[in-house]
This record gives C-alpha cells, sequence and structure tokens, in this order.
C-alpha cells in the first residue's frame, strides 16, 4: 500500500513537471500581427537641404517573439512599412533657371527586425516591456511630389510619381522602444507600445543639380505607435 502511495505520489510530481515543461515550451514562441500609425520627416545634414515637417504615414506586419528566457526574447517578423518626409533644396531647371524645389516623398519598406525584447512580470494584470535592435529594409517603390519656386513663385507643380532610379534599394536603422502587454488568457495578449525609428543611411542618391559637388541627402525618421494582437 505504502508502495502504490509512493508511486502514486512520484506519478503526480512527474505529471505536474512534465505539464508544466510542456506550458513553458509552449510559451517560448509567439506569434502576432500589428498595425502601427507613424509620424515621419527626412533628418539631412547636406548644406543647402531643409527637412520640411513631418509626415504622417503607416505600417503593418508579422511580429514573432522566440524567448530564451522567461522574461527575454527575440524578435523579429516583417513589417511594411510606409514612411513619408518633405524636403526642400536648391535646384537648378531648363538650363537656366535656378530656384528651390520642395518634394514630399512617399517610401515603402518591407522591414525585417532583429530585436531584443525584455519584459517585467505582471504587475496588476498588466507587463510592461523594453526592446532595443536594428531594422534592415528593401525600398519596394518611391514616389515624390514636386513643387518648384523661383524669384519666389511656385513655377511647376508635379503630382507623385515613380522615383525609384533616385531612391537607394536598401535601408537600416535601430529601433527603441517600449510598452505594455494585457494577457486576455495563457495564449493571447494585446500589445501597445511606441518605437523610435532612426534610420542611419541615405534613402536618396543622385547629385544635386544647382551644385553637383552636393549629394542627394535624407535619411528616413519615424516614430510610431504600435498595436498588436500576440498568440
Amino acid at each position: 500500500m505504502k508502495r502504490d502511495n509512493l508511486f502514486r505520489s512520484v506519478f503526480i510530481v512527474i505529471l505536474f513537471v512534465f505539464t508544466q515543461t510542456v506550458t513553458a515550451q509552449d510559451k517560448k514562441v509567439s506569434l502576432g500581427v500589428k498595425a502601427a500609425p507613424n509620424l515621419g520627416w527626412l533628418k539631412t545634414d547636406q548644406s543647402g537641404y531643409k527637412n520640411q515637417g513631418i509626415v504622417g504615414g503607416f505600417g503593418w506586419g508579422l511580429v514573432a517573439e522566440f524567448y530564451f528566457a522567461e522574461n527575454y526574447a527575440f524578435g523579429t517578423g516583417f513589417n511594411f512599412n510606409f514612411q513619408n518626409g518633405k524636403l526642400v533644396y536648391p535646384e537648378y531647371r531648363n538650363g537656366s533657371v535656378n530656384g528651390e524645389l520642395t518634394r514630399k516623398y512617399r517610401l515603402k519598406y518591407l522591414e525585417l527586425p532583429a530585436m531584443i525584447k525584455m519584459k517585467t512580470n505582471e504587475i496588476n494584470g498588466i507587463k510592461f516591456f523594453g526592446q532595443i535592435g536594428l531594422g534592415t529594409g528593401v525600398r519596394l517603390s518611391s514616389k515624390g511630389e514636386d513643387v518648384f519656386t523661383s524669384d519666389g513663385r511656385p513655377d511647376e507643380t508635379t503630382d507623385f510619381r515613380p522615383i525609384d532610379a533616385q531612391t537607394t534599394l536598401f535601408r537600416a536603422s535601430m529601433i527603441v522602444g517600449a510598452g505594455i502587454e494585457y494577457p486576455i488568457d495563457n495564449s493571447t495578449s494585446l500589445v501597445a507600445g511606441i518605437n523610435f525609428n532612426n534610420g542611419f543611411t541615405n534613402a536618396l542618391k543622385g547629385n544635386n543639380t544647382a551644385n553637383s559637388t552636393l549629394e542627394h541627402s535624407g535619411m528616413p525618421n519615424f516614430i510610431e505607435l504600435s498595436f498588436a494582437v500576440m498568440f
């Protein structure tokens, strides 16, 4: 009888450990979908080039998290980012007209992030997290809307048109973010966060027509509000 109780106790312990192991293994991978409105701008340090403010954009994608410890994960996936911005710079047209070109950019990238995510234990039913990493993007399309001004007056306006020949194919960035995670049940949670995507590669190519020694320069940056459902 004592032996039966011992076997029963050992079996219960083994079953409990196995159940906890399976549960932990299930939580090692988490997948989800995200939507992220953003505010973007083009950073430039080129002489005569000026950023013309913040322009709204949008992003969406798939999120994948691989946990290597209870509260630490490697995050990746893919993002379709619609990044916008506006620059003004000197322009020389028709062989005789000097002026300024104001160009609004619409840039679309497929981004593959590589992130380290760190989060807290539950605090009043909510988990807080921070994340940092790199983003590698491939330009899918680019368009520009132009307003050419000479003598202080708009001289020529061009609607959005493809400018892929004037933009670079690859983009790299640093991503820093923070947010909250609200578990709905054992397998599903809602996530909200804010991310700063700081580009450090030039998205433009070619030389300025008013001064051929100057290269076009603009690095896309944006701040996004990210909303995701994780499973």
